[in-house]
């Protein structure tokens, strides 16, 4: 008699639970009308906190739920549902509401939900947000540990340090460039052409706002003299140039020297009164902390100098450098 009971009540609150999620599929499918992605991710949040409610009542609760949700599409499966409740354990309700996680495919939020920590998931709906990554691109960053390498200061200027304005988050500490063929890289010029190559992956890691305004760029001094730039970009997010310098090695001072030039030739002969000043960005393949860090010390220019990786020597350096914090 008494398990009879408990079965009823079981029925009963597996029939509340079931018009509850129809209902939620009934109210949410009418607010997709005008916006679409958001009411879905909401609806997949509230149909996942009702499934956590009764987690311990094991698969067949969820077999159950995706047979009779057959009605609404194919949207429901177990697996769905599976992914559904698991994407309700990673977030609060404000937190959902608080972050643009109701702008990004849900395909792309499962990803994204198989951070390694909170703040990691939270770190990618951000910049998926703000960056317009794809789906691919969000498995690509992923791959190329863009969390982990924000967590690592870049070395600039301390006139980039001190600056308020955008010129902060163009710098990174380390640079992937998955496109490049290391085999056939025996002196500058040939990363570079690497790099020309492969320019929408070059800005991809680079960040959104750089157009490419010339390849070996010739700038010619009042006095008739002709130097060439590696790579002079463009930001459309600060309207400014940035001249990129690209060295095989390890960074040398010297190295600093030809890229200030550049920096100020630039100010006085391209930049115009629309434009904020011109930045300047030393890629290398290796840098050595202090010497850095000394170089760039008490300098007004903004310039910062970043190391390149291939994405096979990203574990054993992220390991050193986050041990270092």
């Amino acid at each position: 008699m008494t398990e009879t009971k408990e079965i009823t009540i079981l029925e009963k609150d597996y029939l509340n639970d079931l018009n509850k999620i129809k209902e939620t599929i009934r109210t949410n499918q009418a607010k997709a009308m005008v916006v679409v992605n958001s009411a879905m991710i909401m609806t997949y949040y509230e149909i996942g906190t009702i499934i956590n409610k009764r987690k311990v009542w094991g698969n067949k609760y969820i077999e159950r739920l995706s047979n009779d949700l057959k009605e609404y599409g194919k949207g429901y499966s177990c697996e769905q549902l599976k992914k559904m409740s698991q994407f309700a354990k990673e977030f609060h309700r404000d937190e959902i509401r608080l972050q643009p996680a109701t702008q990004i495919p849900w395909s792309t939020l499962v990803i994204i939900s198989k951070s390694n920590s909170h703040e990691e998931m939270l770190w990618y709906i951000d910049q998926t947000h703000n960056n317009g990554w794809s789906r691919s691109m969000v498995l690509n960053q992923i791959a190329m540990k863009s969390y982990e390498r924000s967590l690592i200061e870049p070395t600039t200027t301390e006139a980039i340090t001190a600056s308020n304005d955008l010129t902060n988050e163009l710098f990174k500490d380390t640079y992937v460039f998955d496109f490049l063929d290391k085999e056939n890289i025996k002196n500058e010029k040939d990363l570079k052409n690497q790099m020309i190559d492969n320019i929408i992956k070059f800005l991809q890691e680079l960040g959104p706002g750089f157009t490419l305004a010339g390849k070996e760029y010739k700038l010619t001094t009042p006095t008739g003299k002709d130097f060439y730039i590696n790579l002079l970009m463009y930001h459309t997010k600060i309207h400014a140039y940035a001249v990129i310098e690209v060295k095989i090695g390890e960074f040398n001072p010297s190295d600093f020297g030809q890229l200030v030039f550049y920096v100020n030739a630039i100010d006085r002969l391209e930049k115009t009164d629309r434009d904020d000043p011109t930045i300047g960005l030393l890629l290398c393949k290796e840098a050595d902390k202090f010497v850095a860090e000394t170089t760039l010390s008490n300098s007004s220019t903004h310039i910062g100098i970043s190391k390149y990786k291939l994405i096979e020597e990203l574990p054993s350096y992220l390991a050193k450098r986050l041990n270092e914090k």
